[in-house]
């Protein structure tokens, strides 16, 4: 049975996110992060404790270490898309499909993110409608479902201390306990629509769309919400006719994804303080306070969180990494995690960009 192709985008729309993936947008998020170095280093360096950094062996070992783990998240990604298209890409295609995935995320506010832009791309790339839909919404549910239902659990067990260092109740809401709570409440709602319009209801969302399309102040949106809730229905009847494995291989790859990605921080902060305890209850407190700060960054105005981000991970490892080693950790974690992603993407997009334009203009 031939499944059905999306609609090409509309020409203006596809323009807008071409546009939107230009490398001249990395200006911006560039600034941010300078920005945030300045800061950092006008509040908060201290070249006395600088100089207590033992550049050893060993240290480069764990930052290493570090980026071997940023390496692994990548896969896992990967291993993700491959498994949620069902093979429908080599390997070696959804290696580089990441790229442009990590890419559009790092110039877009994380409030809005990437997977909107990956429509338009796995459009580009012929991928199946219903395969489509399901790439993006199902690892929008597994992303945001990793943070709705891990969290409870962690603060359960390390109570209000895990939310920020120095916090001893949650009658203690400063501004990233009360960002935490109501962050954390809007993700809620964010993962159970999606669960329920894609998984539970999801003739519900087409219905949904269609009555907001209506409205008269979204009606610029129209044929856009339409498409939205088409989509939901592809993606739903993609997702339900797969078996248990395909389940598994998707939700174990988000779980290693976010798990690689916050023990390469861990692995950061042992490299920059060696006298951090080793032992797992210690490293699994750090793992939990990161998924805190992580929550907190989902809805971050700049784009990929930069200029925030570093300042944040600073504050919230203060108790482990002091504030000027903390800067080092910060910028060492940026470095790689997040402008690394901007290098590579300004090595590949050009090309796909180019490719993509001429392929349309045929």
């Amino acid at each position: 049975m031939t499944e059905p192709t999306i609609p090409h985008t509309a020409d203006t729309e596809g323009r807008r996110i071409l546009h939107s993936m230009r490398i001249s947008r990395m200006l911006l998020p560039i600034a941010l992060g300078i920005a945030a170095v300045v800061y950092l280093f006008y509040r908060q360096f201290d070249l006395a404790q600088f100089r207590t950094i033992e550049w050893t062996t060993q240290a480069f070992l764990w930052i290493g270490a570090g980026f071997l783990l940023l390496v692994l998240r990548h896969f896992f990604v990967s291993f993700r898309l491959y498994s949620v298209t069902r093979g429908y890409f080599s390997w070696r295609k959804c290696l580089k499909l990441m790229v442009l995935w990590e890419f559009s995320g790092a110039l877009t506010p994380t409030s809005k993110g990437g997977p909107f832009v990956m429509l338009f791309v796995l459009t580009q790339e012929k991928l199946p409608a219903g395969r489509t839909a399901a790439a993006v919404f199902y690892t929008l549910v597994c992303d945001s479902g990793f943070f709705a239902l891990t969290l409870p659990f962690l603060v359960f067990i390390y109570g209000p201390p895990m939310l920020y260092p120095g916090m001893q109740s949650f009658q203690d809401v400063g501004l990233a306990t009360g960002a935490f709570f109501i962050t954390y409440f809007m993700m809620v709602l964010y993962w159970s629509a999606l669960v329920f319009l894609l998984l539970i209801r999801p003739k519900y969302a087409q219905r949904i769309m269609h009555w907001l399309s209506g409205l008269r102040w979204l009606q610029r949106w129209a044929p856009k919400i339409n498409r939205i809730g088409d989509e939901f229905a592809l993606a739903a009847v993609e997702i339900r006719r797969q078996d248990w494995r395909y389940h598994v291989k998707i939700i174990g790859s988000t779980i290693g994804a976010w798990t690689s990605k916050f023990i390469m921080i861990n692995f950061l902060i042992i490299a920059l303080v060696p006298a951090t305890p080793l032992d797992g209850s210690t490293q699994a407190f750090i793992y939990a306070r990161l998924v805190a700060m992580f929550t907190i960054m989902t809805f971050s105005p700049t784009p990929g969180g930069a200029g925030l981000a570093e300042v944040a991970l600073t504050g919230f490892i203060s108790d482990f990494a002091p504030p000027g080693i903390g800067m080092i950790v910060a910028l060492l974690w940026r470095g790689m995690a997040y402008y690394g992603y901007l290098l590579l993407g300004a090595i590949i997009v050009p090309g796909w960009i180019a490719r993509v334009t001429q392929r349309n203009k045929q």
